[in-house]
């Protein structure tokens, strides 16, 4: 049976460590190897860490950071299937006995994902994740794949690289844009396989100007145009940005209208103040 290579970045998450590796531990159905990366927390980490004896495969140092923490993690491990979880979220019972079916009746396939739960901070579920069937323009509008619940052949890295540390918000993504990019074959589980968990502290709701930066950059290299998506929601972020004044000023439909005459007036300012833009006809309308 093939060998699953899983990695836990953590740092400063005593709150959910122990849950996430947990959750690691009721896999059946498949040979695991799970090494967590703990980035020197200050908090209870460790202790809970060194709760698990020799049972558990850890280090808690300065690492660089979640992504080269991730990437260091995989290359220390030998498994033919991997994935990470973050210290934070959630793989459910029999998500790797499935995944590794997946692999093994569809050997063209590179990477397998399914659907999942966003989860607050007591774990309770809130909402599904928007998990489509795959679809490489869709993917550029929207990240459809929940992280935890996606996991790849080793091969993908043999053939396109590792995370980039220069996407420290947005690595998943870049890497699944990229690999997709190149040609990667991706496929759909209708079977829920992780727990995203929604909470304060997440990057994704602390970074958010970084976040829609670093996109941009990905997508301008990996497919050379920014997605329709990306101009709305960086639309949106100005506008929210300015303290909601321009939504009440331009309330409803008028202000879905008005994104449209904002598009050449932007353009210019990003062209003096950001570098080139490249626009793909018809990718701006709807």
């Amino acid at each position: 049976m093939a060998v699953f290579s899983l990695v836990t970045p953590s740092f400063n998450q005593a709150s959910y460590l122990r849950a996430a590796i947990e959750s690691v531990r009721r896999q059946q159905g498949a040979v695991l190897e799970h090494d967590v990366r703990d980035g020197g927390s200050a908090d209870l980490s460790v202790e809970i860490l060194r709760s698990y004896g020799d049972s558990l495969r850890w280090r808690s140092e300065p690492d660089g950071g979640q992504v080269r923490a991730i990437n260091a993690g995989l290359q220390a491990l030998t498994g033919e299937y991997c994935g990470y979880l973050n210290s934070d979220d959630i793989v459910l019972p029999g998500a790797l006995a499935a995944v590794t079916s997946a692999f093994a009746a569809n050997p063209q396939v590179d990477v397998v994902y399914g659907d999942a739960w966003f989860i607050g901070p007591q774990g309770e579920r809130t909402r599904a994740y928007p998990t489509v069937p795959y679809d490489f323009d869709t993917l550029v509008q929207h990240c459809f794949i929940c992280q935890p619940a996606a996991f790849w052949r080793r091969s993908v890295h043999t053939r396109w690289g590792w995370f980039d540390p220069d996407c420290d918000n947005t690595f998943d993504y870049e890497f699944w844009l990229r690999i997709a990019s190149k040609g990667a074959r991706f496929l759909h589980l209708t079977q829920a396989l992780a727990e995203s968990r929604e909470h304060s502290e997440t990057k994704t709701q602390r970074q958010r100007r970084s976040i829609f930066s670093e996109i941009r950059r990905m997508e301008l290299r990996h497919i050379g145009y920014c997605g329709r998506n990306w101009w709305e929601q960086e639309l949106r972020y100005l506008r929210d940005e300015s303290g909601g004044w321009a939504s009440r000023l331009l309330p409803g439909r008028r202000e879905e209208r008005l994104y449209g005459l904002a598009w050449w007036p932007y353009v210019f300012w990003r062209r003096r103040l950001g570098g080139p833009l490249r626009y793909r006809p018809g990718d701006w309308r709807a």
